[in-house]
Formats: structure tokens, C-alpha cells, sequence
């Protein structure tokens, strides 16, 4: 599924999605690559500077400390330009109470708290893209790449991908008779419980390279030990570059029910160095389904405020309580359709919270020649940066194209060469 996207870049530029959206960029002041190249004037550019990182003004060198990129006596600190920041001693216009209430939205900020680690340039425009490529790629997967210009002659690019028949399958002898056969892992498709509710639309979660830690254990370093997510269970996946620094989607965020329906079934802080996601072990012999029912409302109520931190905050530069959910929501799985085993593997009895899906609207036919119309939302984390980036909107696709470069499936390959049998005898994995 994570698989390098082909950006074909000979020849006239296709066209073959009409994609329209917005996209936001959160470029970290400090270690952001296209911060540091500065081929763009992030500065002028930006709709909002937000500086809540503790930088402000050094006394003793009478001067502002490095790094600092909120206002200064050279900007109107009261300006919507500015989230934040600090004043000097001798700035007798400088709003100080507003700008310690921003900076205290900020260091409120439980799951999207990036805002806290540095100064930040954000930069959005809507989605103007002028190449497109709908595939299906080697793997046979649905790809859609999106090129948008940015200013200065730089490019912003976004990929994201998704497998057409996704339903996680395993080989079992269900009737115990010694004979195998291929059974939907958990019973069903994947995609149709994800969808049950969307009238026909089908969703897709960017989940690849998500994890679930063990419950309750840590390392000799009392971090969380993580469990390992098989690439069988891979929806999709996106990528994105923006000028100078590349990103990954966000994948689903798993946590584990409790016994009697309170806990810690999230933590509360979501950064790169908490990849805690952990709760007691469910009673597995007797679940209660009520207070499983009630956490799950929990949780979405818990989700739909840390929306509100990229609605109201990241977005919007107002109070997280003004939000309206309307650039940024949450999408949250109970799991309550998996059948409860006696094993905490797996994700029955584990709930999940959603940024990054595609949804394909009925009618849609992911095969070479077919057509795809949909939407997506994707939230991005750099890869080596503490920026963020995120694009919403919709597309259209009315022919989609066989990847003529991919290469052949080597799995396939050497399952002919080798006369490895499927399961049960069966033609294919299907």
C-alpha cells in the first residue's frame, strides 16, 4: 500500500480530475524547509502568524530572542495577522491581554497541539490545480495526484490512494471439517461497516501506518509498547510536498474500551513523542455494551473538541468554543459491528478517531476506464518538521487510466513461478 506515487513529468500535463477545495499549511518557523529556503515570502504570504512557543522579548538584550516571528513594534499586534506573540516595554499599543488570552487557546490545545512547539506561518488558498492524475497504479489501486501552483514558481502537490476492494480477509476452517476457506476478517467488508451510515457513499480511512499500543504495558523507558498494524489492514494512504518539505497523512488513532466504560481510552496529547493510545482489557466474557455505547459517545463529544482546536484556532484564529466544525470535523468508529474474541488483538473492543478519509460517491468504479466522483478531507504531519498541512474538497473523474510505467506484482509473480496455492483452492485472494 505505502508505495512511491508516480508523478509522470514528461510530456503535456494531464488533466484528468476536476478538483476543487482548499488547502491550509501550517509551516513551522524554525525547522520548516520551505521556511528556511526562502524562496517564499511565508511572511507576506501568510493569512495568520502564530507565535505561542514562549519566545518574546529578552530584557537583557533588550531585543526580541531568536526565532520569535510574532509582532513587533513594526507590526499592529491587534491585527487578525497575528495570533499571539509578545510585546515589548515600551509598546504602549501592544494588546498584552489579548495576546496572552490567544496564546492561552493555544496551550490549551489537547490533540493538535503543534501550535505549541513554535512560531507558525499559515498559508491557504483554494485548490487551483493544474494537473491531475487518476490512476490505477501497479498494486491495482485507485490514485489520485494533484499539483497546485504556488507563488514564486514553487509547487504544492497532493496524492492520496485507496484499494478499490478493500475487505481484509483471512484463511480459515470455519466449519472445522479440515477444509479452509476465505472469510472477511471479522466477518464483512471493511469499507461497507465503515459506510454504513453515509446513504450509499463509500469511505475510505487513510489508516496506514497506524498503531494500537499493548494495553497497560510499557518499556524499561515506560513509553507504551506498540502493536504492530498489518499491512493487510491498510485502507489508503496520502502524501503531500509543499515547496521545500514532504508530508505523510495522519492515520486512524485507536483506543482501548474499558470494562466498565471510563478510563483512559484516549490520551489526551497526541505528538510525535506520546504514542500512547491505551485503556484497561475489556471483559471479554461478559462486554457490557451499554457503557461501551456511552464511552463511545464520550469520545465523540472529546472529538469534536479537538476539531474545534484545527476549526477554531489553526483555521480561524478565534476561540475553539466559537468553532463551527464547518473546515474541519472528526469521523469516529466504535467497532461496535466486530464480534468481541477472547484476545485483545485485533480492534474489537478498540474505538477510533478519523482525519484523513476519502469517500466515493455512488456510481463510482474503480477500474481502469471507470469513473470516481467523491471527497476528501486529509490532515498531514512533515516528515522532518513540526508543520502541518491539510486539503479538503471534492473530485471528479470521469476516465480513470491504467499506470502504463508500474511495474508487475512480484507477489503475484513468484506465487506462479513457485505454484503456491490459495486458500482453500481457491482461483484468487478473492
Amino acid at each position: 500500500m505505502i508505495t512511491a506515487f508516480a508523478l509522470l513529468l514528461a510530456g503535456c500535463a494531464p488533466n484528468d480530475a476536476v478538483v476543487t477545495g482548499n488547502w491550509y499549511v501550517w509551516l513551522a518557523a524554525n525547522n520548516s524547509g520551505t521556511v528556511d529556503e526562502g524562496k517564499i515570502d511565508v511572511r507576506a504570504d501568510a493569512k495568520r502568524i502564530y507565535d505561542c512557543s514562549g519566545r518574546g522579548w529578552d530584557s537583557e538584550t533588550e531585543n526580541w530572542e531568536d526565532g520569535y516571528v510574532g509582532p513587533t513594534q513594526n507590526d499592529d499586534a491587534s491585527s487578525d495577522k497575528f495570533f499571539g506573540g509578545a510585546c515589548a516595554p515600551d509598546d504602549s499599543g501592544c494588546p498584552a491581554d489579548q495576546l496572552a488570552t490567544q496564546c492561552g487557546y493555544v496551550d490549551n490545545m489537547e490533540f493538535y497541539d503543534f501550535l505549541q512547539l513554535d512560531g507558525f506561518y499559515l498559508l491557504t488558498e483554494p485548490i487551483d490545480a493544474w494537473r491531475s492524475e487518476a490512476l490505477i497504479n501497479g498494486e491495482g489501486d485507485f490514485q489520485l495526484t494533484v499539483h497546485n501552483k504556488l507563488s514564486d514558481g514553487e509547487d504544492m502537490r497532493f496524492a492520496f490512494v485507496v484499494k478499490p476492494e478493500f475487505a481484509p480477509l483471512a484463511c480459515e476452517d470455519t466449519n472445522g471439517d479440515g477444509t479452509a476457506e476465505v472469510v472477511n476478517i471479522d466477518g464483512m467488508s471493511w469499507v461497507d461497516a465503515w459506510s454504513q451510515d453515509l446513504d450509499g457513499d463509500k469511505i475510505y480511512y487513510l489508516n496506514a501506518g497506524a498503531q494500537q499500543s499493548e494495553p497497560g504495558v510499557t518499556d524499561e523507558y515506560d513509553d507504551p509498547v506498540v502493536w504492530y498494524f498489518p499491512t493487510e489492514w491498510s485502507a489508503g494512504f496520502a502524501q503531500s510536498k509543499f515547496a521545500g518539505e514532504e508530508f505523510a497523512s495522519r492515520p486512524s488513532q485507536y483506543g482501548l474500551y474499558d470494562e466498565v466504560g471510563t478510563g483512559q481510552h484516549f490520551e489526551l496529547s497526541s505528538t510525535s513523542d506520546d504514542d500512547g493510545y491505551w485503556g484497561s482489557v475489556i471483559d471479554r466474557a461478559d462486554p457490557d455494551m451499554d457503557a461501551y455505547a456511552a464511552t463511545a459517545d464520550d469520545l465523540r463529544t472529546l472529538a469534536d473538541g479537538w476539531a474545534a482546536e484545527i476549526d477554531g484556532i489553526a483555521i480561524n484564529g478565534i476561540d475553539p468554543a466559537q468553532a463551527d466544525l464547518s473546515s474541519f470535523g472528526h469521523k469516529v468508529e466504535d467497532n461496535t459491528w466486530r464480534p468481541v474474541d477472547l484476545t485483545v488483538a485485533g480492534i474489537d473492543g478498540w474505538m477510533q478517531v478519523d482525519a484523513s478519509w476519502v469517500k466515493f460517491k455512488p456510481g463510482t468504479n474503480l477500474v481502469e476506464g471507470g469513473s470516481a466522483e467523491g471527497e476528501f478531507q486529509i490532515y498531514f504531519e512533515g516528515f522532518e518538521s513540526a508543520s502541518v498541512m491539510m486539503v479538503t474538497g471534492t473530485f471528479k473523474v470521469d476516465k480513470i487510466r491504467k499506470d502504463k510505467w508500474a511495474y508487475p506484482l512480484l507477489a503475484s509473480d513468484k506465487r506462479d513461478e513457485n505454484g503456491t496455492p490459495f486458500c482453500g483452492d481457491a482461483s484468487s485472494t478473492q
